[in-house]
């Protein structure tokens, strides 16, 4: 794939230079085998070899070679080609391909048949650890809460035309796995709006929570035809490599605790120090999910009505009893109770899941069978759908762990999951004889990527 190529003077130089230089320069070199085996029915060079290349501060220079016409150029990433093309002129503006990490370049001269030996350099493009944006609705694993609306908006005044709302009861907000690329304190900005000034959101970082989002200016709630966020700050502490960030509401409808935000997106602010992406590579992908409970939409049915209206507010936890970001997801008693969570996979794949839960014998009821289900649209919440005409995996064997007692299952069941939206059911399910529970989170491991649909 080609991208276009720009030429610079170097009078431009300072214009497209990284946050850091990354300097490397050669005089002279050999091809590389890649490269070799490309010119095996090539004729006899009968050019010169490039010399003088150099990069530095995003530009790549390198000596003319007499008699050449152009020159032919790649780039290659960790053994893939990312550009090649022919070019004219001795300088490249690298920042322009938009390429980072540790690039293999190569290049020769051409000229009407005629070659040249190819000349090699390995430098480093550098990135800026800048102004980080999270869109808060692309990090939203509870889509209802309890409620017909959705918890995603659209609003095209909202930035990339929709934001959160609807986060009333405790737990309940955003999850965001972050790498970062270093450790240190940082700034971390909320964009959002509420008409209930003031109102509070809690930051809890790698299980812990660090900071409140003090949201202090009324300015209305989100509407068709008008949004208009504004800033509020806290400071968070990052560990390198990945990190957990929850925003939410801690507290629920009956003691209103924090009063209520809508979320437009957070910027986490850097240092502006350089780095090199490829040294990310050492903390691998995120090797698993961690779907907390009170983050996903809670399945509960109505005791007036009968129908699955998904009131069930999370249990915050106390001096002695501990949860994963703090909320236990409690009342899991009836068929179909228990949780949805929205889930965005980047391929089409099999993971396994298991369960963080909670349960005590009570008047002699069953053992805990937690049971999933996967959708690709979400089974509304006050409709009664018959789950039972879908297809579950459920965790046997589970025993019994006391009330508010949190344990993790050494069983786990595999879940296939297609590219793009998911819909993700831990179920209370009569069909499989479950006994009552209470879920702390699931952790979702990949195991192997599927051909999907």
């Amino acid at each position: 794939m080609k991208k276009a190529i720009f030429l610079l003077p170097l009078l431009l130089l300072a214009s497209c230079a990284p946050a850091s230089s990354s300097e490397s320069s050669l005089s002279s070199g050999t091809g590389s085998s890649s490269a070799s085996s490309s010119l095996s029915s090539d004729p006899a060079p009968t050019l010169g070899k490039v010399a003088d290349i150099v990069y530095e501060d995003g530009l790549l220079t390198y000596g003319e070679v007499e008699g050449a016409t152009g020159y032919e150029v790649r780039f290659e990433h960790r053994g893939e080609i990312v550009y090649e093309d022919t070019v004219t002129g001795t300088a490249i503006d690298v920042m322009s391909l938009g390429l980072a990490g540790t690039i293999d370049f190569s290049i020769r001269a051409v000229a009407d048949g005629a070659v040249g030996p190819y000349a090699e350099l390995s430098f480093e493009v550098l990135a800026t650890f800048g102004e980080v944006v999270f869109e808060a609705e692309n990090y939203l694993y509870n889509f209802g809460t309890g409620k017909e609306s959705s918890n995603f908006r659209n609003n095209p005044l909202a930035s990339n035309g929709a934001y959160v709302g609807g986060i009333d009861d405790a737990g309940q907000g955003i999850y965001i796995d972050y790498l970062s690329p270093k450790a240190g304190t940082f700034e971390f900005v909320l964009y959002y709006t509420t008409d209930m000034a003031p109102a509070r959101n809690e930051v809890w970082v790698n299980g812990e929570c660090q900071a409140t989002f003090l949201c202090e200016e009324r300015t209305g709630w989100g509407a068709s035809g008008w949004y208009s966020p504004v800033p509020t700050s806290v400071e968070i502490e990052l560990e390198a490599g990945w990190n957990s960030i929850s925003v939410m509401k801690n507290g629920d409808s009956s003691n209103n605790w924090g009063s209520f935000v809508e979320m437009d997106y957070l910027v986490l602010k850097g240092d502006g120090s350089a780095y090199n992406p490829d040294d990310l590579l050492q903390y691998g992908e995120r090797p698993v999910y961690r779907l907390e409970a009170e983050m996903g939409s809670p399945r509960k049915k109505n005791v007036d009505s009968g129908l699955n209206t998904a009131k069930n507010p999370a249990i915050v936890e106390d001096a002695v009893n501990k949860y994963s970001n703090g909320f236990l997801l409690g009342g899991i008693e009836q068929n179909y109770d228990g949780v949805e969570w929205h889930f965005y996979s980047p391929v089409a794949a099999t993971y396994s899941i298991n369960v963080a839960y909670a349960a005590g014998e009570f008047g002699g009821s069953k053992l805990p069978k937690p049971s999933f289900i996967v959708t690709q649209e979400a089974v509304g919440l006050s409709r009664n759908a018959d789950f039972n005409n879908y297809e579950a995996k459920t965790i046997d064997g589970l025993s019994y762990t006391g009330w508010n007692h949190v344990e993790v299952s050494e069983t786990s069941v595999e879940i296939e999951l297609e590219q793009g939206d998911n819909y993700i059911y831990c179920l209370l399910l009569n069909s499989v004889e479950s006994g009552f529970f209470q879920l702390d989170y699931c952790d979702l491991t990949f195991v192997s990527e599927t051909a999907g649909q």
